[in-house]
């Protein structure tokens, strides 16, 4: 055996020590989960950090007003020096240094107090959804950033592979110029796209960089090497849009954060209204000990009094105060709009992504495979010259682009599940990842009174490839398109439905879903439960029938709708609902409650029915365009 094979063997044999210790590492090295990330980037992010913060800051200061139901004690020590003007007899000398023990009860406040406890405590619910929002969106661009990462080192891979398959060539193709059986130009084109590998390289490279930054930046420290790949994105959705957006308008904490708003907002009212009230306080004083001139004195007694304080008049600042609170009161309700709209158009945005991506997943594979087995035909025709070197070219291209695109596309399906799981304040409970020390607080009535959400969403776009070619244009060179143009307003084509069966609970969700529309006042929402080929009892028609419909649901003050004794049946493909229907409009006057000199604090808004009505009504739907719409409305 040779020295220099000895050589040899010895460094391959050190080469595969250091090769089994790395691997070693890699293998002692504990791979930290998705959910364990997640959980310590909602403890330690410093934006997630603030909500919490602010938190506990809102229950501290509930505490903090709750001391007004509570005594106070103060010790008083006065030293006075005063004229005397007339000679102290029977000892009325005002005793000239004084220590007294002073204790105070509030009896009554007008409520006040106990107003701005329960206003301080929505105000701290609204913290909380609020430090929930952060943690749903922080924890959303956390997994935008995990899930770029993961995909940024499959593409550097990709781009690694792409680059050595065009350096082979390029080499490759450099030998058989210099050997004279290649032209010169093929050696140019090869160049040309081993400078373009090189460039997608160095891009992916780049994009694995600024990831990794953004991760460390959420995350506050640099992430393992060795990264899980979540499979938890995709479990199965709701099974409509509409669906998704119930759920969302259930539990999006920032639409109930506003709500909760809303309720601070009104015991704020509450709270300046009780200027209009008197107020009752208990107090006691000690004395703990008098001057020798006074040791005597009257002014040295015990004394225990009640007092009332009622304000008359205070340069209408109470009532302005009280106008003040009305326009926040105001204000949370646009704010609360402003979510349900905001949430609407996360959550479809997301849903949609997640069923086009879906179908997008397929086309995607099958065009990978298809390029994969393309190239593969295309270098063993290239070595018996049946294709250029342009087309070997090519077909590396357009196969890297392939693997690009499908990895994208699982990438970017997986992020649309977390974006619809986190516009419905779920993501976290996907994960599995909480936040401990955060309280559980039940749900409240009001939660889903005030919510008026409308779980309305864009229709998703359907074509019917079979009839789009069916309509296209005769294939010929002179036509730059295929398909015939349309117009902008033009409406999706969309294949025409089967009949459905008549269902009874579709039927009596959808004669609830009117008797909500109609007490909401929503008047386009109501139209839409029509067919087109309904028409009114006679003598009214279709039009003035609308004109009469929208007057009352235009009408000022509150609808009142009560639905008894549902009856629903099927007969085919028509439905019949019949009830009894409640119906009331109530409107709310300013009333003067007492005769006094005090005009503000003597009004009071009362209800009033101005209108109530009830029948027997009959509802007859049938299927058109996949929803169940009324045909026929008959008063009995």
């Amino acid at each position: 055996m040779s020295k220099q094979f000895k050589y040899k063997l010895s460094y391959l044999f050190l080469l595969g020590l250091s090769v089994l210790a790395t691997d070693v590492a890699y293998a002692a090295e504990p791979l930290i989960s998705l959910k364990d990330m997640v959980e310590k980037t909602i403890t330690s992010n410093p934006e997630v950090q603030a909500r919490y913060h602010k938190f506990l800051e809102a229950g501290y200061e509930q505490d903090t007003v709750r001391g007004g139901f509570l005594p106070k004690a103060d010790l008083v020590s006065t030293y006075r020096k005063q004229e005397e003007l007339v000679k102290n007899t029977s000892n009325t000398q005002i005793p000239r240094m004084n220590n007294e023990l002073v204790l105070r009860q509030m009896i009554f406040d007008g409520f006040a107090t106990s107003n701005e406890v329960k206003r301080l405590g929505h105000a701290s619910r609204v913290r909380y959804f609020e430090l929930q929002s952060a943690m749903q969106s922080t924890s959303l661009e956390f997994v935008r950033a995990y899930l770029d990462t993961l995909r940024y080192q499959e593409l550097i891979q990709y781009a690694k592979d792409n680059y050595v398959i065009h350096k082979q060539l390029f080499d490759r193709i450099q030998e058989r110029v210099n050997a004279g059986v290649a032209r010169k130009v093929d050696l140019e084109q090869a160049s040309g796209r081993l400078a373009l590998a090189e460039a997608n390289l160095l891009t992916e490279t780049t994009n694995l960089h600024d990831v990794t930054a953004r991760l460390q930046r959420l995350y506050g420290e640099l992430p393992p090497a060795t990264l899980e790949v979540p499979t938890l994105f995709h479990a199965d959705l709701e099974p409509s849009s509409e669906a998704a957006l119930k759920v969302a308008y259930r539990q999006n904490p920032d639409l109930l954060s506003t709500i909760e708003d809303i309720q601070a907002k009104k015991n704020e009212i509450k709270t300046n209204e009780s200027r209009y009230y008197p107020q009752l306080n208990l107090q006691a004083r000690k004395n703990l000990g008098t001057s020798s001139d006074g040791r005597y004195s009257n002014s040295a007694a015990d004394l225990l009094e009640l007092t009332m304080n009622f304000n008359l008049f205070n340069g209408f600042s109470d009532k302005n105060s009280i106008s003040t609170a009305a326009q926040k009161l105001n204000g949370a309700h646009d704010q609360r709009d402003k979510a349900c709209i905001d949430t609407r158009q996360l959550v479809t945005v997301a849903y949609n992504d997640v069923k086009q991506l879906t179908e997008q997943r397929v086309y995607r594979t099958k065009h990978k495979t298809s390029i994969e087995n393309a190239r593969e035909a295309y270098r063993k025709q290239y070595d018996i010259g049946q294709r250029t070197l342009l087309d070997l070219l090519d077909s590396e291209n357009e196969y890297f682009q392939a693997k690009r695109s499908l990895t994208n596309t699982e990438y970017d399906l997986q992020l649309a599940h977390a974006r619809t799981y986190a516009g419905q304040g779920e993501l976290l409970n996907k994960i599995g990842a909480q936040r401990g020390n955060l309280p559980e607080y039940a749900r409240e009535e009001y939660l889903d009174n005030e919510n008026v959400c409308q779980a309305l969403a864009p229709v998703q776009i359907q074509i019917d490839k079979a009839a789009l070619v069916a309509d296209a244009k005769p294939l010929a060179n002179i036509y730059p398109s295929m398909a015939k143009p349309v117009t902008p307003i033009a409406t999706p084509v969309v294949a025409p439905a089967a009949a459905q069966a008549c269902n009874v609970q579709t039927i009596t969700d959808r004669v609830n879903d009117w008797a909500s529309s109609w007490r909401q006042k929503d008047a386009d929402r109501y139209f839409r439960f029509y067919a087109d080929k309904f028409a009114p009892e006679a003598p009214l028609d279709r039009a003035t029938w609308e004109k009469q419909r929208r007057q009352r649901l235009s009408t000022n003050g509150k609808i009142g709708l009560k639905i008894e004794d549902l009856q629903v049946s099927c007969d085919g493909d028509v439905g019949k609902a019949t009830f009894k229907q409640g119906y009331t409009l109530t409107t709310f006057k300013v009333k003067k409650v007492a005769d006094t000199s005090c005009e503000v604090c003597n009004m009071q808004r009362t209800p009033t029915i101005a209108y109530q009505d009830n029948a027997n009504k009959e509802l007859q739907f049938q299927n058109e365009s996949s929803d169940w719409k009324i045909i026929r409305e008959l008063v009995k």
